[in-house]
C-alpha cells in the first residue's frame, strides 16, 4: 500500500513530530510505501527516510518503493502556521490567529497542491495531523480522488487554537466533515473533541467517526540498560557526537545574567538569553559537567519541554527537600524551552544562598503556582548543588542511553495532556514516571492500575496538590523501588520488567500503526 501522512511540521523533536516520523517508520517496517508530506527541510539526514524532495523540486510520477519513505516539503511561501509561537529556522513564523485570511488560504492551496500530486501516484490512505490546517488540506487535494483521508487529532491546534479563537472553526469542519475516521489518542481527546465541536456533533458524524487509537513508543530505542556503566558510556559518546554535529548549545561561561527588572520584564530578559544560544543542540560543556553516576545513587528525571505549563519549575523546587530526605538523589532535567533560563536562575539562587533570585525567577512569566516559592527555599551545600544537572536536548539516541538509568521519571504536567507519551516512554525504558493524574496522563496510569495497582498507586499524582505531595511520592516511591538500599537493584529490575512489559503490550508503534490502517 501506498501511505500518506500530512504533517505541517518536522518529524523530530516531541508530541506530534515523533508521533508522524514512528508512524512512518513503522509502516515502513511493515512493507508498506510512505510519502510524508510536511515542512522538515532537514529530515533528508533522518535514518528512516530514504528519498527526500525539497520545495520547489520535481516529484517523481510514480510513488516510492515498498520498505521505504519519501518526504516532500512544499514550498509555503516561507510563512510556518503554528499553534503556539516557536522558532524555526529558515522561516517566518505566525501563530494561525495571526494570520490573515489570505495567508491562510495560500498556505492551505500551496500544500493541496502538492499533496494532490502526491495522492494521485495511486495512494491507498492519507493520515492528515492536527485539526488545523490538515483535515481542509487533505479535503481540497483529495477532491475527485478514490483515496481516503483520516484525520489524527493532536491537543495543540484545539486547544491552543480553536479554543480561544472560535472564529476559526470553520477550517477544521470543513476538513473534518469528509474524514473517513477521526483519530483521538485517549478518552480524555474524544471528550474534549465531543465538547469542542458539540454544535458539529451530528453535521461531523462524531458519534461514527470518532475513534481511539492510542500513541505508543518504539521499544528498540526506549529499553532497559545494558549495564548502568555501559548505558553511561554510549550515553556520553553520544552526546560528544550530538556537540560535533552542533556545538552551538549552551556553554555556561558564555551565559550574561540579565539584570534585576521589573517581573514582567525579568521575564522578557530571561527568554532573550535563552535565545543566545540553540536550543535546539545540546549542552555544548555538558561532558565537562557531567557527574559520572554511580548505580547507588538514584537518577530522578524530568525530559520535556521546558515551559510552565509542564510543571518543571514545581520539580525544582522540591529539590531541596528531596535532597534532605534522600541525600544520594540526583536530579537530570533534559529538554529545551523558553523557560530554560529561568530555571537556570533558580538553580543558581539555591547555589548562592539567594532567596530574592529564587523568588524572581520563579515567579518570572508564571513559571510556578506556588503561591510562595520561597517557602520551598533552603541554601544548597556546594556537594547538594552539583546533584543537579541539565543537559539540554537530546536526540532519542541520547536519550535512549540515558532514560534506563533512572530510578524515576517526574512527569507533572500542568496542562491537561493529550497522552502520556514520556511517560510511556520511561515505561518501556523500566522507568517508574510519577504523573498527575489527568487527562490523557490518566489513560497510561489506568493501563498499570488494570494489571497492578499498587504500582499504579505509587504512579499517580494529584494535579492540584501536586507539588506538596512530591517529596514524599519520590521518597515513597525510591523505598519500594529499593526496599533494602540503593546498591540492591533486584527489586527495581522487576518492577522495571513488569513496566516494560505493559508499554510493550499496549503502547507499541507496530501496532499502533496496524490500527491506523
Amino acid at each position: 500500500m501506498h501511505l500518506i501522512l500530512l504533517h505541517g511540521y518536522l518529524l523530530q523533536g516531541t508530541g506530534s513530530n515523533i508521533y508522524v516520523a514512528n508512524i512512518a517508520k513503522a509502516w515502513k517496517n511493515q512493507g508498506h510505501a510512505v510519502t510524508v508530506v510536511c515542512q522538515d527541510p532537514a529530515s533528508a539526514n533522518l535514518g528512516i527516510v530514504d528519498e527526500f524532495y525539497g520545495p520547489g523540486e520535481d516529484i517523481p510520477s510514480k510513488p516510492p518503493g515498498d520498505d521505504s519513505v519519501r518526504v516532500v516539503v512544499p514550498d509555503i511561501g516561507g510563512l510556518l502556521p503554528v499553534y503556539v509561537f516557536d522558532r524555526y529556522d529558515g522561516y517566518r513564523v505566525k501563530t494561525i490567529p495571526e494570520m490573515s485570511d489570505q495567508e491562510c488560504e495560500t498556505h492551505i492551496e500551496m500544500t493541496s497542491n502538492i499533496l494532490r500530486k502526491v495522492a494521485e501516484q495511486g495512494a491507498s490512505l492519507v493520515l492528515a495531523n492536527h485539526a488545523l490546517f490538515g483535515p481542509i488540506i487533505a479535503n481540497r487535494a483529495l477532491a475527485g480522488l478514490a483515496v481516503p483521508y483520516d484525520v489524527k487529532v493532536h491537543g495543540s491546534a484545539v486547544e491552543y487554537t480553536l479554543v480561544p479563537h472560535p472564529e476559526l472553526m470553520h477550517y477544521a469542519v470543513d476538513g473534518l466533515q469528509n474524514a473517513r475516521r477521526i483519530i483521538v489518542g485517549t478518552q480524555y481527546v474524544k471528550n474534549r473533541v465531543l465538547e469542542v465541536f458539540a454544535s458539529e456533533r451530528s453535521i461531523l458524524e462524531l458519534d461514527e467517526k470518532l475513534k481511539i487509537v492510542s500513541p505508543g513508543m518504539d521499544p528498540d530505542i526506549f529499553k532497559p540498560a545494558i549495564d548502568f556503566d555501559t548505558n553511561q558510556r554510549s550515553f556520553l559518546d553520544n552526546v560528544k557526537r550530538m556537540i560535533r554535529e552542533n556545538d552551538n548549545g549552551r556553554k555556561t561561561g558564555r551565559i550574561c545574567p540579565p539584570e534585576v527588572s521589573s517581573q514582567r520584564t525579568y521575564h522578557d530578559a530571561l527568554v532573550q538569553v535563552a535565545e543566545s544560544y540553540d536550543q535546539r543542540a545540546v549542552d555544548a560543556d555538558l561532558p565537562e559537567k557531567w557527574p559520572l553516576v554511580e548505580p547507588r545513587e538514584p537518577i530522578i528525571l524530568y525530559f520535556g519541554k521546558f515551559i510552565a505549563a509542564k510543571g518543571v519549575g514545581e520539580v525544582l523546587l522540591t529539590i531541596p527537600k528531596v535532597l534532605s530526605r534522600i541525600p544520594q538523589a540526583r536530579f537530570v532535567f533534559v529538554g529545551f524551552g523558553t523557560y530554560r533560563e529561568h530555571l537556570e536562575g533558580m538553580i543558581q539562587a539555591l547555589v548562592d544562598g539567594d532567596e530574592e533570585l529564587f523568588s524572581r525567577c520563579a515567579r518570572a512569566g508564571d513559571l510556578v503556582e506556588t503561591k510562595n516559592p520561597n517557602d520551598w527555599f533552603r541554601a544548597l551545600a556546594s556537594h547538594e548543588a552539583d546533584r543537579i544537572t541539565v543537559t539540554g536536548i537530546l536526540d532519542h539516541e541520547a536519550l535512549g542511553q540515558l532514560l534506563p538509568l533512572a530510578s524515576l521519571t517526574i512527569v507533572p504536567s500542568k496542562w491537561p495532556e493529550a497522552f502520556g507519551m514520556v511517560a510511556v516512554e520511561a515505561m518501556a525504558a523500566g522507568v517508574l514516571p510519577l504523573c498527575n493524574d489527568h487527562a490523557g496522563l490518566r489513560d497510561v496510569i489506568e493501563a498499570v492500575a488494570n494489571q497492578n495497582a499498587e504500582i499504579a498507586a505509587l504512579m499517580r499524582l494529584e494535579r492540584a496538590t501536586f507539588v506538596e505531595q512530591l517529596p514524599t511520592k519520590i521518597e515513597s516511591a525510591l523505598n519500594f523501588l529499593y526496599p533494602i538500599g540503593f546498591s540492591d537493584h533486584h527489586h527495581r529490575k522487576t518492577v522495571a520488567a513488569k513496566l516494560r512489559r505493559i508499554s510493550m503490550e499496549q503502547f507499541s508503534w507496530d501496532g499502533i500503526a496496524r490500527q491506523l490502517i
